[in-house]
């Protein structure tokens, strides 16, 4: 492999070679460059509609990057990079629970401070961190990403780049260059599955979905829908989500911590961006008690996929009405109807998931120390500072859903 880096005060380009093809690696830090292209990526959450959303209204301090790569003038793939501060024990507060290990663990955590460097999307679980054209076989695409990144950490831009963070992927992408230098490297790490729920094409409403749950299940969502039966539920465009975003914010702040090892807090006018920019692919529902605004949830259109986004909700409502729960149901609700094939729910409250019909599909991410001397103890401490990740499937359905 040979590489030629160039530079200019908008850009950064580099040329190299493997298995005799020469690349050009294109580095930008926004997608309304022109260089930006979303040809040939399948997904919504790969398009210049949503990364402009986000942009607009990114989380603070993150800063967005973007790679692309082309192999004698024809476009090859295209790499979504973020980089954003980092400190682990926001993630572990939530969790000491007045327990000494855990406030020992949180105390050790909060003197970490790190610049991450991320391949992949932060704020979605799924493999959205790249796009290649279908000829790019998988070996390939693991060397191009390596390379891509090797290169940014070299620049002035990355040099204080702490921790790189490499997700998410339904596969082990090392397996195809096993004989790699990159394959030491990288550090797997366990994460949360993300749970995804295959729908029958014979439902085509709730009641279709719930005559195929067993009585204990179907018991436990009709109660469910019972304690929320006098709940409102609305659909809102962009300038009803606009007249409700100090609402939306303060809910969903209510569940971010929740999530281990977050590293973001969205932005108040995150959603009005989203409605904006992606119209009816994007859809965001709010309830109302006795009009007042008590939880919301959203979800993507993707194809073929409805993709839960974020929600909020206060927790001591929660319990109320089963508003958790209550939303969930709404999805596959509004999924069967519209007959998409499969619902993708995320990480995070995977029992509550699983019990709805969802099963988890492992996930595999990565990350490194660029310092060498400090990377041999990476797994160490992200076992250290993990959160839970245990969980019980359940099985919900009379006979496997097809």
């Amino acid at each position: 492999m040979q590489t030629q880096t160039e530079s200019s005060t908008l850009r950064h380009a580099t040329r190299l070679t493997i298995e005799g093809l020469q690349y050009k690696l294109q580095l930008f830090s926004t997608c309304l460059d022109p260089l930006f292209t979303d040809t040939g990526c399948p997904s919504i959450l790969q398009s210049r509609g949503y990364h402009a959303a986000l942009e607009s209204s990114p989380p603070e301090n993150m800063a967005f990057w973007y790679v692309r790569i082309d192999q004698e003038d024809t476009f090859t793939g295209m790499l979504s990079f973020q980089v954003k501060d980092f400190n682990p024990g926001d993630s572990l507060r939530n969790q000491v629970n007045g327990n000494p290990v855990n406030r020992i663990r949180y105390g050790l955590a909060s003197r970490i401070q790190l610049k991450v460097l991320c391949l992949g999307n932060t704020l979605v679980t799924g493999d959205y961190g790249f796009c290649f054209q279908p000829h790019v076989e998988d070996g390939l695409r693991t060397s191009l990403m390596m390379e891509a990144i090797e290169w940014m950490l070299g620049l002035k831009a990355f040099r204080k780049i702490g921790l790189v963070f490499v997700k998410d992927f339904y596969t082990d992408i090392f397996h195809s260059i096993s004989g790699s230098p990159y394959c030491k490297k990288y550090h797997a790490i366990e994460t949360q599955p993300n749970m995804i729920m295959q729908l029958s094409p014979a439902w085509s409403n709730q009641e279709d979905y719930l005559a195929s749950l067993k009585s204990k299940y179907r018991v436990r969502a009709r109660k469910a829908l019972e304690l929320a039966s006098h709940l409102e539920r609305i659909e809102l465009d962009t300038a009803g989500i606009r007249a409700v975003e100090d609402q939306l914010h303060q809910l969903y702040l209510k569940v971010v911590d929740d999530v281990g090892f977050n590293l973001f807090v969205l932005s108040k006018g995150y959603f009005t961006a989203l409605k904006a920019s992606l119209g009816d692919r994007f859809r965001l529902w709010i309830y109302k008690d006795q009009g007042e605004l008590i939880s919301f949830f959203t979800v993507f259109e993707d194809g073929d996929t409805l993709d839960a986004h974020f929600l909020g909700y206060d927790p001591q409502v929660n319990q109320r009405h089963k508003l958790y729960l209550n939303m969930l149901l709404a999805m596959i609700d509004y999924a069967a109807r519209h007959q998409f094939r499969e619902l993708q729910l995320s990480r995070t409250a995977t029992e509550i998931k699983s019990s709805v019909g969802a099963e988890g599909i492992p996930m595999w991410a990565y990350m490194r120390f660029p310092r060498k001397g400090l990377n041999w103890s990476l797994p160490y401490l992200y076992a250290l500072f993990k959160p839970d990740l245990a969980w019980e499937p359940r099985h919900p359905f009379l006979a496997p859903v097809g």
